[in-house]
């Protein structure tokens, strides 16, 4: 089995000529990010990619926790800096002595004094001060520039939110119909009770088609999802499973340590049930702005494709928005080819003379 590559469609790769290369260049499936975009972009880009002979993925968002419209693009903090953090309105609260950073989301009502809230992937880390009935007041632990709908995450609070959202059933309804994209994945899963949601939304979207059905992958990226029994109840009732890197490195603590360690455990567990699997985020993340790869971003991909045998690699940000996209598919595609040789029996490569 040879590892084979997922990219994600945006400006940087949403045209014939790159997905071209792509496909020459061990690429087999576009993945349509949902939580950017809108329908008829993504119409259009899944039209282009199935011409270049591409298979596509959609990704819906799930209940992602965001930051909400940053109007100030020059809004930063300072460490030791306080804040309140408080939901998105037409009219936010505006304090004289205190910025504010508006939040799609009312994380007063999952969080305690002396919680974390990470921003932005970790960028920007904030420990909890005070609980208001519609705010929190944090202190920035590091300092860092704030932008508009970062991803927020909460890894000390149990989260009550809804598994699939408006966005969800709409991508869902209005775009399977029409693309019929081959592979559907899953934000945010907690148990096997949200893959039978999700299977029970498909099923009412797709109405009297019998002739179409998407494959199912569950994004692994909440603490809940990793417990041994949910775990082993979602790679069995799901045709693939994504190690989701990013938020699982936040939802889980110590924040970032345990994602090697997760990893190595999925991969065990998935091929232990002959379940194929997708290793995800930050594998060549330097090359957005870089045009070569960090040595240690190297080393991820050579465990992912060489020590893990993952079915796919997954680049993100890196294909849809990064200014070296071309060469992002290149590295893997290199590694990859490299590592058929190497496998291959001795007595069939050329033996190398000594001196």
């Amino acid at each position: 089995m040879s590892t084979k590559i997922i990219t994600t469609l945006g400006p940087a790769s949403g045209n014939a000529e790159v997905l071209q290369y792509f496909k020459e260049h061990s690429v087999e499936i576009a993945r349509l990010n949902g939580s950017h975009g809108n329908i008829e972009e993504h119409i259009r880009v899944a039209n282009l990619a199935t011409s270049a002979g591409l298979d596509l993925m959609l990704d819906l968002p799930g209940p992602k926790i965001r930051l909400g419209e940053v109007h100030d693009k020059l809004l930063a903090v300072k460490t030791g800096e306080k804040v309140f953090i408080e939901k998105e309105t037409e009219n936010n609260n505006v304090d004289n002595d205190m910025k504010t950073l508006p939040c799609q989301f009312p994380i007063e009502k999952f969080t305690k004094v002396s919680d974390i809230v990470y921003v932005d992937d970790g960028k920007l880390q904030f420990r909890v001060l005070k609980v208001e009935h519609n705010r929190i007041q944090a202190e920035a632990l590091n300092s860092g520039p704030v932008k508009s709908h970062k991803g927020v995450n909460l890894p000390y609070g149990k989260i009550d939110i809804d598994f699939l959202t408006e966005n969800d059933h709409r991508l869902i309804e209005k775009l399977l119909p029409i693309i019929k994209p081959k592979y559907v994945a899953t934000s945010f899963v907690k148990t096997v009770n949200d893959i039978y949601r999700l299977k029970q939304a498909i099923h009412e979207s797709l109405g009297q088609e019998k002739n179409y059905y998407p494959k199912i992958i569950a994004k692994i990226e909440m603490l809940e999802a990793i417990e041994p029994t949910n775990l082993t109840n979602l790679i069995h009732e799901c045709d693939m499973i994504m190690i989701a890197r990013g938020d699982l490195a936040l939802e889980t603590t110590p924040v970032h340590v345990r994602v090697p360690f997760i990893q190595a455990d999925i991969v065990q567990r998935c091929q232990q049930q002959q379940k194929p699997f997708i290793v995800a985020t930050q594998i060549l993340e330097s090359m957005i702005t870089c045009p070569v790869p960090t040595r240690a971003e190297i080393s991820d991909l050579y465990r992912a494709v060489v020590l893990d045998q993952a079915n796919y690699v997954m680049l993100s940000g890196e294909a849809a928005v990064g200014q070296y996209p071309k060469e992002c598919v290149t590295i893997m595609h290199d590694l990859i080819h490299y590592t058929e040789i190497t496998r291959k029996p001795a007595k069939s490569r050329t033996k190398r003379k000594l001196s």
